[in-house]
């Protein structure tokens, strides 16, 4: 069964888990911009992203296909925004969120910690932050190699 995609994907926290979901989600035909750190892009900008996991799955998007940025791109409209960041960087990275993105954007938080959806919001005036969990490991066995390595279901308010 085929589900529409209703628009572009942004990844705000290309890390261990931004490249996990951003990876699988590109990988199955979605278009997703990772916004992350340098050094992360640049292993990825030589070796594409490759996501595996405990049941077996493998996929891998070339370098050449992926859209990465070290900011939010100018003009930005995604349909969808995934808050990866590290608890720490989620107030900046929201207020970032906000500048350069439409009022009404929806964020979903897909980071550890109970509080980081309300801290996005208070943060990112105008952005609709739901609460997500991410409840399984992944780890970096590389560059641009990312492997679930534990079972759980992405889970994300409704909205």
């Amino acid at each position: 069964m085929s589900v529409p995609v209703p628009g572009e994907l942004l990844v705000m926290g290309a890390g261990t888990i931004g490249c996990y979901l951003g990876g699988s989600l590109a990988s199955a035909g979605v278009p997703v911009t990772l916004v992350g750190r340098a050094r992360t892009l640049d292993a990825l900008a030589a070796h594409g992203l490759a996501v595996t996991d405990l049941d077996g799955h493998k996929a891998h998007v070339a370098a050449g296909q992926l859209r990465m940025a070290q900011q939010v791109p100018a003009g930005a409209r995604p349909a969808l925004v995934l808050l990866c960041v590290k608890s720490g960087a989620t107030q900046e990275a929201a207020a970032q969120l906000a500048h350069a993105l439409p009022p009404g954007t929806v964020v979903v938080s897909m980071q550890n910690g109970v509080s980081n959806a309300a801290a996005a919001s208070a943060s990112g005036p105008g952005l609709v932050v739901l609460p997500g969990m991410v409840p399984y490991n992944v780890a970096q066995l590389g560059p641009g190699a990312y492997h679930r390595g534990t079972a759980g279901r992405l889970v994300a308010r409704q909205h």
